[in-house]
């Protein structure tokens, strides 16, 4: 009886964490910890959550790069550091991130073009600079911050 109730508990405390947003195998697992669950009854429901494709790490990555790509303008560098906090791993990064090398240049294009107007009184070399700095600062990989620099004139 207290083994079942313990399990319920878990997936209460698990289906309310997803109610937020997606979650990682490894952060959900953590969570699951800090609140003090026994380790084996964590894992058989994560393995659950698992098999109803609750918990996806692929489908996470790429909510999470989408997210920090279009909403928060960060780059490569600052999402994959993000994500790897989150427990997910480097090749599944670069296996998601294939995916969104597009949706980077964009971003540092929108990122871009919003600051070179902030910095129109600014001359063309300094105003470059500072939204290169800028673009570095928010993660974006080489390739796109040329790109948007290009773009922007």
């Amino acid at each position: 009886m207290k083994a079942q109730d313990e399990r319920e508990r878990v997936r209460t405390a698990a289906l309310r964490l997803l109610r937020y947003r997606d979650r990682s195998i490894a952060e959900m697992r953590q969570r699951l910890s800090r609140k003090g669950f026994d380790p084996e009854v964590i894992a058989d429901e994560i393995e659950q959550l698992i098999r109803e494709r609750l918990l996806d790490d692929e489908r996470f990555t790429g909510v999470w790069i989408r997210h920090k790509l279009t909403i928060s303008h960060k780059g490569k560098r600052l999402v994959r550091a993000e994500l790897a906090a989150k427990g997910i791993g480097a090749e599944l990064f670069a296996r998601v991130w294939e995916e969104h090398v597009e949706q980077e240049r964009r971003s540092a294009e929108t990122w871009a073009k919003a600051k070179a107007e902030d910095y129109n009184l600014l001359e063309g070399f300094e105003r470059r600079g500072r939204i290169r700095q800028g673009l570095y600062r928010r993660g974006y990989s080489q390739e796109a911050i040329e790109e948007a620099l290009e773009e922007i004139g």
